[in-house]
Protein backbone atom coordinates (compact mmCIF):
# COMPACT_ATOMS: atom_id res chain seq x y z
CA UNK A 1 0.00 0.00 0.00
CA UNK A 2 0.87 3.32 -0.62
CA UNK A 3 2.29 5.38 2.04
CA UNK A 4 0.86 8.69 0.37
CA UNK A 5 -2.79 6.71 0.54
CA UNK A 6 -2.70 5.89 3.43
CA UNK A 7 -1.24 9.64 4.86
CA UNK A 8 -4.55 11.06 3.43
CA UNK A 9 -6.63 7.59 4.82
CA UNK A 10 -5.40 9.35 8.18
CA UNK A 11 -5.94 13.15 7.31
CA UNK A 12 -9.91 11.72 6.97
CA UNK A 13 -10.01 9.49 9.47
CA UNK A 14 -11.00 12.43 12.01
CA UNK A 15 -12.39 9.76 14.91
CA UNK A 16 -9.23 7.30 14.38
CA UNK A 17 -11.00 4.37 14.65
CA UNK A 18 -9.12 3.19 11.39
CA UNK A 19 -12.81 3.39 9.03
CA UNK A 20 -13.52 6.15 6.86
CA UNK A 21 -17.64 6.86 7.14
CA UNK A 22 -19.63 8.71 4.13
CA UNK A 23 -19.40 11.49 5.62
CA UNK A 24 -15.71 11.27 6.23
CA UNK A 25 -15.20 10.31 2.78
CA UNK A 26 -17.70 12.82 1.43
CA UNK A 27 -15.05 15.75 3.12
CA UNK A 28 -11.95 13.72 1.85
CA UNK A 29 -13.65 13.89 -1.81
CA UNK A 30 -14.49 17.41 -1.41
CA UNK A 31 -11.11 18.90 -0.67
CA UNK A 32 -9.75 17.25 -3.68
CA UNK A 33 -12.30 19.20 -5.66
CA UNK A 34 -12.82 22.09 -4.00
CA UNK A 35 -15.57 23.57 -6.37
CA UNK A 36 -17.75 20.73 -5.27
CA UNK A 37 -20.54 21.06 -2.31
CA UNK A 38 -19.91 18.42 0.20
CA UNK A 39 -24.38 18.20 0.03
CA UNK A 40 -23.74 17.45 -3.82
CA UNK A 41 -21.23 14.56 -3.23
CA UNK A 42 -23.65 12.33 -1.62
CA UNK A 43 -24.81 10.09 -5.08
CA UNK A 44 -21.12 9.48 -5.68
CA UNK A 45 -19.91 8.75 -2.29
CA UNK A 46 -22.87 5.97 -2.10
CA UNK A 47 -21.37 5.08 -5.42
CA UNK A 48 -17.91 5.07 -3.96
CA UNK A 49 -19.27 2.72 -0.84
CA UNK A 50 -20.88 0.66 -3.32
CA UNK A 51 -17.52 -0.13 -5.63
CA UNK A 52 -14.96 0.00 -2.85
CA UNK A 53 -17.34 -1.37 0.50
CA UNK A 54 -16.01 -5.01 0.18
CA UNK A 55 -17.30 -5.99 3.24
CA UNK A 56 -20.37 -3.94 2.95
CA UNK A 57 -19.73 -3.04 6.46
CA UNK A 58 -21.16 0.93 5.96
CA UNK A 59 -17.46 2.51 5.94
CA UNK A 60 -13.87 1.72 4.29
CA UNK A 61 -10.71 0.45 5.76
CA UNK A 62 -7.54 1.28 4.48
CA UNK A 63 -7.47 -1.73 2.20
CA UNK A 64 -10.97 -0.63 0.54
CA UNK A 65 -9.62 3.50 0.32
CA UNK A 66 -6.41 2.38 -1.82
CA UNK A 67 -8.26 0.66 -4.95
CA UNK A 68 -10.30 4.09 -4.63
CA UNK A 69 -7.22 5.96 -4.38
CA UNK A 70 -5.82 4.24 -7.30
CA UNK A 71 -8.51 4.77 -9.77
CA UNK A 72 -8.92 8.27 -9.37
CA UNK A 73 -6.57 9.71 -12.08
CA UNK A 74 -5.80 12.81 -10.43
CA UNK A 75 -3.96 10.70 -7.34
CA UNK A 76 -3.14 7.31 -9.03
CA UNK A 77 -1.14 8.24 -11.96
CA UNK A 78 2.25 8.45 -10.81
CA UNK A 79 2.01 4.86 -8.26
Amino acid sequence: MSDRFEAVFARYDTDGDGRLTEEEVAAAVASLFPATEVGDLSPVVKALFADYDTDGDGSLSVAEFVPLMQNLPELGSDD
